[in-house]
């Protein structure tokens, strides 16, 4: 057995040097058989060593099995270094390489899921801070570098806030923000400690720290952080973090966002002249067309949009006199959307067939006349429908590319239309006709997908009631609603704390298999708002479990309610929000819950009991501030 041990481990190492040299395809063949020969490693109950579980890991995260390896990295850690992170006495443990780890968190970032990118930093930083030999003192500072960058993505500010501009948050990327600031500001005192070289890392978690506060409507303390960067780099020679580029660029579309624009120009103009990018102009322009769309201090009345447009015109002339930058299709769009949304849709439609050699090949143009065009009086929805018509032609003749967001606009024109929503004017049936065909033709759609782009596209434009008619109009068919629409729905409902309509609407209108889905949406708006009160008679409506049909023709099957995800979620926020109280009081309604479920779901209980374990050691630490 000995020998054959060794035997695998030789192999899966050539393997592992193999790869390296080999086809996409033969890659992936080469990491499905290194997963094959650890796990017969394990099944054979040899011993499997640090090497075997970072090759493992690694393998199954390259071959997208993502929620394996974490799995694989969660019972590695618990079996070597325990679930408090302390080393268990009495048994053969392995010290896991900082690599593993990164693997790890590689694949949590691959998920998107902000929660277990920090279970898995935050463990990891646990247990790297161990006692280390020094003479691998330093592989250890590249390895910790790298565990930070795990946690970041590739792509810069400016490619996102660009794809914020033009896309208005249809992409749904990787965003470390969603980390939120307490854990952001955490990351960066380690990076301090632990990668205090490295500019670029700093620089770049200030960047999405910056981001985090102002998504968190914490603006004053955005900007005093960026205060005292600027004052850091006039009375210190080292720089640290750089005042980069990205930031600028992110501290000016926050103040944008936040509706101080005069703010964000003082910013941008004072900058050094190698950070006044493209970038952040296109930020501080979109951030005046935004003031138009949303008028505040008397801006309602036309003369009022009319000077904010005359604003927008002359910051675009100052971008190109100051620092010698020409627009971009990005600028042009901004422009475009500014026309409509001061009301003057004629000079935008007029300026945009002026412009038509430079912009009819983008899409995102064509999107953005179109539905201004269409958001206007009767005559200017005339003139979008024809535009309408026209991408019809051009994009059956190859003349323009059709990106998803082009199809959705026509979708949605389309069905609300169909869902007898109020328009100036109606466009004939041998149109509608058409374009439908077309539509078809260009990427065939499941109907609950269709409807789902239009309940989304209705509830962003706050039409709530519109949504709810065409939801009753599916459940009135023989199609029901799918269960991301009616979370769409629940979470429109419960956006102005509106707790009572929304609950209403789930015992009344969803099946009982979407109830866990839908109040676990109300659950973590209740817990994020401080709503405590509203959160427990959630908690108690079903408690401790809801019966759920499973098929027609099976009988139903229990779930707990809550679930482990509704726990985890509301300890995250009371305890990132120092409740100790309420923290406490779940974890002891937890550990009565895990007993009432656990002999009939024994899963499900241990679920549950994996999360309390998780908060309750920790529970005596000091919540983040």
């Amino acid at each position: 057995m000995g020998l054959l041990a060794g035997d695998m481990r030789r192999f899966h190492l050539e393997l592992r040097r193999a790869v390296k040299s080999l086809s996409t395809d033969e890659m992936a063949a080469a990491y499905a058989a290194i997963v094959r020969v650890v796990e017969d490693m394990y099944t054979w109950n040899m011993r499997v060593g640090a090497t075997e579980i970072a090759a493992h890991v690694f393998a199954l995260q390259r071959l997208g099995r993502h929620e394996q390896a974490i799995s694989r990295w969660r019972k590695c850690v618990d079996q070597n270094y325990g679930t408090s992170g302390s080393e268990p006495n009495g048994q053969s443990t392995v010290r896991l390489f900082p690599q593993t780890h990164t693997y790890a968190l590689d694949a949590a970032v691959a998920l998107k899921n902000a929660h277990v990118v920090r279970e898995i930093y935050e463990t990891a930083i646990h247990v790297i801070d161990k006692p280390q030999d020094s003479n691998i003192e330093d592989r250890l500072s590249v390895s910790r570098r790298q565990l930070f960058w795990a946690i970041f993505p590739t792509n810069t500010c400016e490619s996102q806030n660009a794809d914020i501009q033009v896309v208005n948050g249809s992409r749904r990327t990787w965003d470390p923000a969603r980390l939120g600031s307490v854990f952001l500001a955490n990351v960066y005192k380690d990076a301090c400690h632990w990668a205090g070289t490295d500019h670029e890392l700093l620089s770049r978690i200030m960047m999405y720290l910056i981001r985090a506060l102002f998504s968190e409507g914490q603006r004053r303390r955005a900007v005093d952080l960026y205060i005292s960067l600027i004052n850091t780099r006039k009375t210190s020679n080292l720089v640290r973090p750089l005042v980069t580029r990205e930031i600028i660029c992110e501290v000016t579309f926050g103040l944008c966002r936040s509706a101080r624009l005069d703010d964000a120009y003082k910013l941008l103009t004072s900058a050094p002249s190698e950070h006044r990018t493209l970038f952040a102009w296109n930020a501080y322009f979109d951030g005046l067309s935004n003031a138009i769309a949303k008028p505040q201090h008397g801006m309602a009345h036309v003369g009022a949009k009319q000077k904010a447009l005359d604003r927008l015109r002359l910051a675009i002339r100052e971008m190109e006199t100051r620092d010698g930058i020409e627009p971009d299709l990005v600028t042009r769009t901004i422009w475009l959307r500014a026309c409509f949304r001061s009301g003057q849709w004629e000079k935008g439609v007029k300026w945009f067939r002026a412009n038509f050699e430079i912009m009819q090949h983008d899409p995102v143009c064509w999107d953005t006349v179109v539905r201004g065009a269409l958001g206007s009086c009767g005559a200017a929805q005339e003139t979008g429908w024809q535009l309408i018509s026209d991408i019809v032609q051009r994009a059956e003749s190859r003349v323009l590319g059709v990106d998803e967001r082009m199809l959705e606009t026509v979708l949605q024109c389309m069905l609300e239309h169909l869902a007898n929503v109020d328009a100036e004017f109606v466009p004939d049936e041998a149109l509608l006709r058409r374009i439908l065909e077309w539509v078809e033709a260009k990427q065939p759609l499941a109907r609950q997908q269709v409807f789902a782009i239009t309940i989304n596209a209705l509830l962003r434009a706050n039409r709530i009631q519109c949504a709810l008619d065409l939801h009753a109009r599916m459940a009135r068919g023989s199609m029901w609603p799918a269960k991301s629409i009616n979370c769409m729905i629940v979470a429109a409902l419960a956006s102005d704390n509106t707790y009572a309509t929304a609950r209403e609407f789930i015992e009344r209108n969803l099946p009982r298999q979407h109830f866990v889905a839908a109040y676990f949406v109300l659950f973590k708006r209740a817990a994020h708002a401080k709503r405590y009160s509203h959160m427990w008679n959630i908690f108690d409506t079903h408690y401790p479990e809801i019966c759920v049909p499973q098929t027609p023709t099976q009988s139903e099957y229990a779930t707990p309610f809550p679930d482990a995800a509704m726990y985890n979620t509301v300890l995250r926020v009371t305890r990132e929000y120092g409740d100790v109280h309420e923290h406490k009081r779940l974890l002891d309604r937890m550990q009565v819950h895990i007993g009432v479920v656990s002999d009939s779901m024994p899963r499900a209980a241990q679920r549950i009991a994996s999360v309390y374990g998780y908060y309750r050691n920790r529970q005596q630490d000091p919540p983040p501030c």
